[in-house]
């Protein structure tokens, strides 16, 4: 049996077009380690580098190209924002919709959290979150998009609060990006955390973070080492973004992930209508079998392409296992990695299992596994 596959929230498959030859021709082409060889293929590394970063900027209207750097994942970006701007004894607001990748790190670092409500569709309600401010609050982390309901989430109100109580206001766009709309400027975002093997097409390994200057400038690095750079001195460099770029970047990977980037970026309005409308016809299938249930994001509501769903007379786990077994349909069951989330929608401890068609789903495969579900559920 051909493969269908549903898990595009965990990771996109297929991967953009080029992004297997781009890294295949890095790899032929000659390699190269960035501020360290003397070789005349720097330049080409630089392009890489260049062309993704000018891309990044354009997309989140950030200014300054040199306060962008590039990570192995939106966790490592995370926990570098969190672990690099508080300390014991801050106080943080976040959403209820929030990754392990912020409330672990929150939680190893010691940091008092506050939690956002939010409604029975996954979307955060900030009728509270005045008053949730204290005097040692430090900043406000946002999930731009939920990964269990699919939300997107009002970023304007949590900036206005931030910036009228001068709170950083930092976000995880891992489920949101490219699609979602962000300008870092307007809403004064002093970072935020992006990957590139989700929405953008990209391979996996790859991610980043974009920083005001200010907090470019001030946060230390998560980890420390040779930068090719100020070669000198024992202490970390001060010019960016050497300093946020400690030792051998990810050129293999950055390579596939701007080529992705050239393929996403461009056509992200109609990739998301794509994903949006193989959503949609599985919604209204699922619709039609008696004991299965969507939760999360209604279809008219904004919103990823990310479908959630529960069932009172079957265990999920077992329809995930026959979905696989019966037509090679591959999916992601359980609490996916947010239990504050499943709290909130009502699915906690039990999951949901979870659909997230992609760019290149094919309508022939949403008809499959809704005729896969139906046979399941009339057993």
């Amino acid at each position: 049996m051909e493969r269908i596959y549903l898990d595009n929230a965990s990771t996109a498959f297929p991967k953009a077009p080029g992004t297997a030859d781009a890294i295949k021709a890095y790899l032929e082409g000659g390699c190269v380690n960035l501020y360290r060889t003397e070789s005349r293929l720097m330049e080409e590394s630089f392009d890489i580098l260049f062309s993704l970063r000018s891309m990044l900027m354009e997309l989140y209207h950030s200014k300054n190209p040199e306060c962008i750097a590039f990570t192995r994942s939106i966790t490592e970006s995370m926990n570098w924002f969190i672990k690099g701007l508080f300390r014991d004894g801050d106080h943080v607001i976040v959403s209820s919709n929030e990754h392990n990748a912020v409330m672990r790190p929150l939680t190893q670092m010691q940091i008092e959290v506050s939690r956002l409500p939010s409604d029975s569709h996954g979307f955060n309600d900030y009728s509270t979150l005045e008053e949730m401010i204290r005097p040692n609050t430090r900043g406000i982390i946002i999930n731009a998009a939920g990964n269990v309901s699919g939300a997107m989430q009002n970023l304007e109100i949590p900036s206005e609060y931030a910036m009228k109580h001068k709170l950083l206001f930092i976000v995880d766009t891992a489920q949101a990006s490219p699609y979602m709309d962000i300008d870092m400027e307007a809403l004064d975002i002093a970072a935020l955390g992006f990957t590139g093997h989700k929405g953008f097409l990209g391979p996996e390994g790859t991610g980043g973070m974009i920083l005001r200057r200010d907090i470019a400038e001030a946060i230390p690095p998560l980890i420390a080492g040779g930068t090719g750079s100020e070669s000198d001195s024992e202490q970390i460099p001060s010019t960016l973004p050497e300093r946020l770029s400690p030792g051998t970047e990810n050129l293999t990977g950055l390579a596939g992930l701007e080529a992705a980037m050239r393929y996403s970026i461009p056509r992200r309005k109609e990739l998301e209508e794509h994903a949006l409308d193989m959503t949609r016809r599985l919604y209204e299938g699922i619709s039609g079998i008696d004991g299965l249930k969507a939760i999360g994001a209604g279809m008219d509501e904004p919103r990823t392409a990310i479908l959630s769903i529960i069932s009172e007379r079957k265990d999920i786990a077992e329809i995930a296992s026959l979905l696989l077994e019966r037509g090679n349909i591959e999916t992601r069951v359980g609490l996916h990695c947010a239990p504050s989330a499943h709290r909130q929608l009502g699915t906690f401890p039990t999951g949901a299992l979870r659909f997230s068609p992609g760019p290149f789903t094919t309508a022939d495969e949403i008809d499959m596994t809704i005729g896969i579900l139906k046979e399941i559920m009339d057993e």
